[in-house]
């Protein structure tokens, strides 16, 4: 019941909309409503956001046990725990929880990604739904029970989904940058598993994970809705009070260490084209870069069929039917990837193409026009005012995850319009580096220095 792919197609390859969504998302903000930032007595850090334009209400509770906080030999067991909360309580069985939500008209989704897993709830703001509903979502985060019998049903389930991804070219690709970029540090896991760490895991695994990491004070809490104040810290200590108790599980993670040096690496594959990715580390939420470095990945590749890279592979040379770039900052730095396909004869050409392109990207950065370009397609998006409250919810909750300031969306115009040109390429000459990239390429058979021909 819980739907985890939005969290996972982050960790399949799927970055590119991940940091703009975030820039972009801003535009949902209509300005002037009540926000208020409080902890609750079991120490939840709760943000509430109040906004009467319909009588729903939408909750989030994260909790920092994404797929980085998975023992090494243990792969997937935070997806799993996460992927069963709904699946059986103290009070009920997954049919009766299904039976609850549909009676109160609620919606129930899962968040998961490499940080943070977590629940969403939306429910009508009238007493009765609202109170039957934020009861079950308590019961669900507070009393799991991880019934053996479906345990099996989802392992077997993951398993078969495992299989089929570990055939596909961009999952392959994905799991390989990953594990060159990050070594030792746990960004290294795809949040799924393997077949060997899955089967292996056990009821008493999931139950030890959810006492360590599902506590009331590893919690973030984030409501968006028609309600006041008052309501809403009643549900947030609902929420909290009963959650396992004890000190916050945020485990300092080991150092992301940049490469020092080129990785290359090829894949034989059977798949129609080659798959190309290049990355290197890039940065963090809440870096003071984080602006200079999405305008500039925004004319380099993130701005779709107006960045450079489309412009150079796609519309010159005729090398691709599309190619993107994105940074996906994290709580430690998460990765920057630029990705696209080919043709295998031309994968060489392409890649070569593509590394001048960077080459030339970081040693002279963009120029005033292509700048002031990004900037205005920022603040235009910012000012198209998106205000449903599950988009506001989405953001907000990254906002008290990441301990961004309050204000962080209602500054975000004035910042931008504050970047220069020159803050712009000091970024990228201090962040980005052609010799700390990992170049794969997973499809054509032969060696990456093989020349074309």
């Amino acid at each position: 019941m819980l739907n985890v792919m939005k969290g996972l197609s982050n960790l399949t390859g799927l970055y590119p909309r991940i940091l703009f969504i975030f820039v972009w998302c801003y535009s949902s903000v209509t300005h002037g409503q009540v926000r208020e930032q409080w902890d609750t007595d079991s120490g939840s850090q709760v943000i509430f956001i109040q906004s009467s334009g319909l009588p729903m209400v939408d909750v989030s509770v994260d909790f920092f046990a994404g797929a980085a906080f998975d023992p090494a030999d243990k792969q997937g067991l935070a997806r799993l725990t996460m992927q069963l909360l709904d699946k059986g309580t103290q009070q009920y069985d997954e049919f009766a929880i299904a039976e609850r939500l549909a009676t109160t008209g609620s919606q129930m989704g899962g968040n998961f990604d490499l940080d943070r897993s977590g629940v969403s709830l939306r429910s009508l703001s009238y007493d009765e739904p609202l109170a039957d509903s934020i009861s079950l979502l308590a019961e669900i985060l507070s009393n799991p029970v991880f019934p053996a019998e479906i345990l099996d049903r989802e392992k077997e389930a993951t398993i078969v989904s495992l299989r089929e991804r570990n055939t596909r070219p961009s999952a392959i690709a994905a799991k390989l940058m990953s594990k060159s970029l990050f070594g030792e540090h746990p960004y290294r896991f795809t949040g799924i598993g393997t077949e060997q760490t899955i089967g292996s895991l056990t009821r008493s695994d999931l139950v030890g994970f959810h006492q360590r990491f599902y506590r009331a004070s590893n919690a973030v809490i984030t409501i968006v809705g028609d309600l006041n104040e008052d309501r809403a810290k009643e549900i947030a200590e609902s929420i909290s009070d009963g959650l396992p108790k004890g000190a916050k599980e945020r485990e300092q993670l080991i150092s992301v260490k940049a490469k020092t040096k080129v990785e290359e690496l090829i894949i034989p594959h059977d798949s129609a084209q080659a798959h190309i990715r290049i990355g290197m580390v890039g940065f963090k939420r809440g870096d003071p870069d984080h602006l200079p470095l999405a305008l500039a990945n925004q004319i380099l590749g993130g701005g779709g069929m107006t960045s450079i890279l489309y412009d150079e592979l796609r519309e010159r040379r005729g090398m691709t039917y599309g190619v993107g770039s994105y940074f996906n900052p994290l709580r430690d730095p998460g990765p920057f990837v630029i990705a696209f396909q080919t043709r295998k004869d031309q994968a060489w050409d392409a890649l070569n193409v593509t590394l001048n392109i960077l080459n030339d990207f970081i040693e002279n950065g963009p120029d005033a026009e292509q700048v002031e370009r990004a900037k205005k397609y920022f603040v235009g998006a910012f000012a198209l005012n998106v205000d449903s409250n599950g988009e506001l919810l989405d953001y907000y909750s990254i906002i008290n995850f990441y301990d961004l300031p309050l204000n962080y969306i209602d500054s975000f115009s004035s910042r931008v319009e504050a970047v220069t040109l020159q803050q712009i390429r000091d970024a990228i000459s201090r962040r980005m580096s052609l010799d700390k990239t990992v170049r794969i390429i997973v499809g054509p058979e032969r060696s990456l220095t093989e020349p074309n021909g």
